[in-house]
């Protein structure tokens, strides 16, 4: 599908922006003082814990950082082709550890109160934790955070981030409690938690992150509400589920884990999968119109084309000018990628509100990060295969 004709004034004849390497990032819409608030609401979690056991807290939060740690690293590298913003994800983090954990526990001691602990590990706090958990990706789609939430692959990745935060602190809570009542009990608790199902919370939550993924993805319908509940559903069956399995013992759970969380866990890679393909796709077909708009050169698409050209292109930047030279270089990068994403999604007829705006702020942005990367575009000798321009259909008639 060619451009959206509206978007063309801003590519062609005299620039109408010149850069300036006065300015700055846009904001991602997360406030330092927020990131302060919720981090210190985490660590006065982490500490209450250790009040009560000291012990297991040395234990447990080494422990849960490094399995944590895997599980973040495998959302980095789905987020690969448009990496989301350092602050928002450390925001989702935050959110998970800090907000999500207080409000289900507060929900989940009322509902104790009133239907017993039983209704509340297979009803009750399935549906508040991740109803916690899914409300972060309601406040991405508010403010300027919603310019970055694209689609599915940023639906998987937020939805992750939250959660792990969320089981980061949970676990803590339970591997040090476990420690404080003999090592057998710890390390049994560890191998459940830690080694077998680090992966749970984070595959949970992803049910909701996959709806409102595809939600966002798809033109302006009454309809598109259906894809979030749907999500969220899922979520918390396959939470009940899990936590369902505990009343029935180690051979419960065993089972449970074999059965439905494994074949879970991997339909959820499959689709993650497919969506980071498309995300590769849709570079890959707005590199041509780019390059015909002169915003970068045949060369330049060529190595933009793939993950493993891009990695290259920096290796050898890198190489050759240091380290401040790749990190303009990779700014290069990402603010390609991110109009190649946007003129995709207002083809789609999925676009924000304030698109065409948005689009001139990127065409900028690419201009900017182009003049500031001058010295390493110039210097590669890359061996990647150039792309030629392809001008758009809609332009045929000019």
């Amino acid at each position: 599908m060619s451009i959206d004709p509206r978007l063309a004034p801003s590519l062609t004849g005299p620039p109408q922006f010149q850069p300036s390497l006065s300015r700055q990032t846009r904001a991602t819409g997360a406030p330092i003082a927020v990131l302060v608030v919720l981090a210190a609401l985490a660590a006065g979690l982490l500490l209450a814990v250790g009040a009560e056991h000291p012990v297991g807290l040395i234990v447990a939060v080494p422990l849960t950082a490094l399995s944590m740690a895997v599980v973040l690293a495998c959302y980095f590298w789905l987020d690969r082709w448009e990496p989301e913003p350092s602050r928002l994800l450390l925001l989702a983090f935050l959110w998970g550890a800090s907000v999500a954990v207080v409000a289900s526990l507060v929900l989940e001691l009322a509902g104790n109160a009133v239907l017993g602990s039983g209704a509340v590990l297979v009803l009750v706090g399935p549906a508040v934790e991740e109803a916690a958990k899914g409300a972060f990706l309601l406040v991405m789609l508010t403010g300027a955070r919603r310019r970055e939430f694209d689609g599915v692959v940023d639906g998987l990745v937020y939805a992750g981030f939250a959660a792990v935060g969320f089981a980061f602190v949970e676990d803590i809570g339970y591997v040090a409690e476990s420690f404080n009542q003999g090592t057998e009990t710890g390390v049994v608790t560890v191998v459940l938690r830690l080694v077998l199902a680090p992966f749970a919370h984070p595959l949970f939550t992803s049910m909701t992150g996959l709806g409102v993924g595809l939600a966002v993805s798809r033109p302006q319908y009454p309809a598109r509400w259906r894809y979030p509940l749907a999500g969220y559903l899922a979520a918390v069956a396959l939470h009940a589920l899990w936590n369902g399995s505990l009343t029935f013992g180690l051979g419960g759970y065993l089972l449970v884990y074999v059965v439905i969380m494994i074949p879970a866990f991997l339909a959820a890679i499959l689709i993650a999968r497919y969506h980071r393909r498309r995300e590769r796709d849709v570079v890959r077909r707005q590199l041509p119109e780019l390059v015909y708009f002169r915003l970068i050169t045949p060369a330049e698409a060529g190595w933009l084309d793939s993950i493993a050209a891009r990695r290259a292109w920096l290796r050898a930047v890198t190489a050759r000018s240091g380290k401040p030279a790749a990190r303009a270089l990779r700014t290069f990068q990402a603010a390609a990628t991110e109009l190649a994403f946007l003129r995709d999604r207002v083809q789609r007829g999925v676009g924000p509100a304030d698109a065409y705006a948005l689009h001139a702020e990127l065409v900028q942005a690419l201009r900017v990060s182009r003049a500031r990367a001058t010295q390493p575009l110039a210097e590669h000798a890359g061996s990647a295969p150039p792309v030629g321009p392809s001008r758009p259909a809609s332009l045929s008639g000019r």
